[in-house]
């Protein structure tokens, strides 16, 4: 049940999710744990002992030159040319792909550095970017923290939307006595369950069906920033059960994301016993949330293994820009070298890298660094803020620095 303008439908033929860095590596590799079927995934990490106890049929090392096998620890710069010194390799895994879902635990070295070099070169193949970080948690110190918040301003400028999760909500989401191993397997389960809620949405047939075109839309036109949120119910009260942890937890500010949102994807999964009364008792409840003017997508499909058990899933854009994208050059033409990639024993796939043609893609304008005011060409646009900074102001800036350039 569609409510975007769009005139064209796209068929859907691969999605990819990919780890990056060791937390991302270990939300995926739970998550295709824990699926019976799913979309294609793969883990990318510098640590080849980190990569080896992943269970993901697709593990690719980067940037052997780089860190010599190990961790980037904690070093952004060894992440970013780690991606940038396995280009190729890289290419060869996004290719052919419509949507790419990138995941990532930003704060350390590869995850911060790596991911949005991924998310570059799966906009060059043509595919949706779609990013769900992590943030560090206040008590892992200001560094890992600053770390992050310029990882997530660089994502955001080579992602088409990045979904943010504060590790801290986790305080809010799981009882005191939690370990933390349970905590965190509790926020994988969610993200990895929404990723493939999506992927069954747009990838099979079900009672109500969403087009990729709905999801597409939402992203591209979201300002590059959405919110996620899941909840579950089993029994005759699932359906007000997955409400009430949509719109009473922390994912979502309590339900305030979805007072505010511009537009909604909405997915409901369920077993063979799932009615229509309740689709009709969700869509009825998230409407009367919502904004009178927002924009809403639904669909609703079939998980033949489940029985009273009922999952919701919404993506929510934080602005919506109705501009078009600008138009962007293709990406180059690969050389000699990419089309082939280096086979790894049991570590690498031997995956094609043919070129497509790229999608469309925003041009960026230079900031004038010695000011904070984002001028005529950004006053529009909403800020980025995480814990009331600004993200899309330099950090060196935010705190004052000064830098002094030798002649």
């Amino acid at each position: 049940m569609s409510f975007f303008e769009h005139n064209e439908s796209v068929p859907l033929q691969k999605i990819l999710v990919a780890g990056v860095g060791g937390g991302g590596s270990n939300v995926v590799d739970r998550m295709v744990k824990s699926w019976s079927e799913g979309p294609e995934a793969a883990v990318i990490n510098t640590d080849l002992k980190a990569l080896g106890a992943c269970e993901v049929s697709q593990r690719i090392q980067i940037g052997r030159n780089i860190t010599k096998g190990l961790g980037a620890g904690g070093d952004v710069s060894a992440g970013k040319m780690a991606a940038e010194d396995d280009v190729d390799r890289l290419r060869g895994l996004v290719a052919h792909s419509h949507l790419v879902i990138i995941v990532a635990a930003l704060g350390g070295g590869t995850g911060t550095g790596a991911a949005p070099i991924l998310a570059r070169i799966a906009r060059e193949e043509g595919a949706l970017t779609l990013c769900f970080v992590s943030m560090p948690f206040d008590f892992e110190g200001e560094r890992r923290t600053e770390h992050a918040r310029d990882g997530l301003r660089a994502l955001k400028m080579e992602a088409d939307a990045v979904v943010c999760l504060p590790n801290q909500n986790l305080l809010e989401m799981v009882p005191d006595k939690t370990s933390l191993i349970s905590a965190f397997e509790t926020s994988d389960q969610m993200i990895g369950t929404g990723i493939q809620s999506l992927w069954r949405l747009l990838t099979q047939n079900g009672m109500i069906n969403l087009d990729f075109a709905d999801l597409r839309n939402l992203v591209e036109h979201s300002g590059g920033s959405c919110s996620f949120g899941y909840g579950e119910g089993e029994g005759s009260e699932k359906s007000a059960q997955a409400l009430h942890s949509i719109t009473a937890g922390p994912l979502l500010d309590h339900g305030n994301v979805l007072a505010q949102s511009e537009a909604l994807l909405i997915s409901i999964v369920g077993g063979m016993d799932l009615t229509l009364m309740d689709i009709q008792t969700i869509m009825a409840h998230l409407k009367a949330i919502a904004r009178p003017d927002a924009r809403l997508a639904m669909g609703a499909t079939i998980n033949p293994e489940w029985k009273g058990r009922l999952a919701l899933t919404v993506l929510a854009a934080d602005n919506w820009d109705e501009t078009p994208p600008a138009p962007a050059a293709p990406a180059p033409a690969a050389s000699k070298s990419t089309s082939k990639v280096e086979k790894e024993p049991e570590l690498v796939m031997d995956l094609s890298a043919e070129g497509r043609a790229a999608r469309k893609k925003g041009i960026q304008a230079t900031l004038d660094f010695e000011s904070n005011e984002k001028g005529r060409l950004f006053s529009k646009v909403e800020p980025t803020l995480y814990n009331g900074e600004d993200l899309d102001i330099p950090t060196f800036v935010r705190r004052g620095i000064k830098i002094s350039i030798d002649k």
